[in-house]
């Protein structure tokens, strides 16, 4: 930034008292440095930004009442010999120079009114450069927006979106959404595995499996948890492990049912913005732990309910579940992409220089429930 140059105004008790003391300080002129302009007096209209006042000025009290005081600092002059103003007309001013002037005391007054004035312009250009960045993120969120494949659409009643970004730990995350064919039920599945194995053969086996899983409706969730640790068994050996949350939201009355194990982490974020953990079954899945409890927890949701799943990668690297809460709080009248969007950029925005990419796989799926939603009645 370009240092302004400004003029002092020189507010004498009459014009002799005015003349000597540009004289004197044109003495300075040297020391005080090229931000000095020149000096005005107070028989010129225009007030510069530093103005020197006489103490023995009449009726400089009531004039300073009377001036717009912005950006202006106010330097009251007193003679040497003379007693200190009182303490009123003290916290009028900003500073206080006694006469006659010696150049270190008035450099000392020049720097001070200049770095308060960078430190306004500074100030005023922080703000505009704010209100700039703040507008071309809602024009760039926007854009973002627009051109993000939705993988879930057209899923009546909801909007999804769903966001993963790639960590350097052996495993992975699996996720999915999908209907029943009568569309009276939505699954959700997001599974966090514990190496490259078992991460593949949760795949194959979801890909083999999603039909029936989508279209059986006598199994519960308990029921389809325990069939995919069945599956997994001679996978997971000794070392192997999973967590898991498969849920389904019945359409006819909009209940979740749910199975959520190990360090998968899932809320319900009412339009308030008040948000609720998820009860869990049970730690991680592995063959020294299987899953045992065979019931469901049921919760319902409601019209504009927020239903979000995280793999421990986002809930870590986010930090943890009070800076969740927040960013829950503040972005509960936004899409879900604003949600998502704001994640991702918490993960991103913690790697070093260099780093592509986080420790361990990030997953996220945001629901909200349509504010219209209509409730089936159950036909028997």
């Amino acid at each position: 930034m370009n240092k302004p140059k400004f003029n002092i105004s020189i507010l004498g008790r009459d014009s002799k008292t005015e003349h000597n003391w540009i004289h004197d300080l044109q003495g300075f002129r040297k020391g005080l440095g090229n931000a000095l302009g020149g000096f005005v007096t107070s028989a010129e209209e225009e007030l510069s930004d530093l103005i020197f006042i006489d103490s023995k000025r009449e009726g400089w009290q009531e004039w300073l009442q009377g001036v717009n005081a912005e950006g202006k600092s106010f330097v009251l002059v007193v003679e040497e010999q003379d007693f200190l103003p009182q303490g009123k007309d003290i916290g009028q001013v900003s500073d206080l120079l006694v006469y006659p002037f010696r150049i270190a005391e008035v450099m000392s007054i020049v720097r001070h009114h200049h770095e308060r004035r960078m430190t306004e312009a500074l100030l005023v250009e922080s703000k505009l450069a704010r209100a700039e960045i703040f507008h071309a993120n809602e024009a760039l969120e926007k854009i973002l927006q627009a051109k993000t494949p939705k993988r879930f659409t057209g899923i009546k009643g909801m909007q999804v979106m769903s966001k993963h970004i790639s960590g350097l730990k052996p495993g992975g995350d699996y996720f999915d959404i999908f209907e029943s064919d009568k569309k009276d039920f939505v699954n959700i599945l997001l599974v966090d595995s514990s190496s490259y194995g078992v991460s593949a053969a949760i795949l194959g086996m979801i890909l083999s499996c999603s039909a029936r899983i989508a279209n059986d409706s006598q199994l519960s969730t308990a029921d389809w948890v325990k069939t995919i640790y069945n599956e997994l068994k001679l996978t997971l050996g000794d070392q192997g492990y999973f967590s898991v949350f498969f849920g389904r939201i019945n359409r006819r009355d909009f209940s979740l049912h749910y199975q959520l194990f190990g360090s998968i982490e899932s809320f319900v974020i009412d339009r308030s913005g008040e948000g609720r953990r998820l009860d869990k079954h049970g730690k991680v899945i592995s063959n020294q732990s299987e899953p045992q409890d065979g019931v469901e927890k049921v919760i319902q949701l409601n019209p504009k309910d927020r239903l979000v799943l995280l793999s421990d990668g986002f809930v870590k690297g986010v930090g943890g579940e009070f800076h969740l809460d927040q960013i829950f709080r503040k972005k509960i009248e936004q899409e879900p992409f604003a949600l998502v969007n704001e994640l991702s950029f918490q993960i991103k925005s913690k790697l070093n220089t260099g780093e592509t990419f986080p420790g361990e796989d990030c997953s996220a799926i945001v629901i909200d429930v349509e504010n219209r939603v209509l409730r089936l009645a159950p036909t028997g």
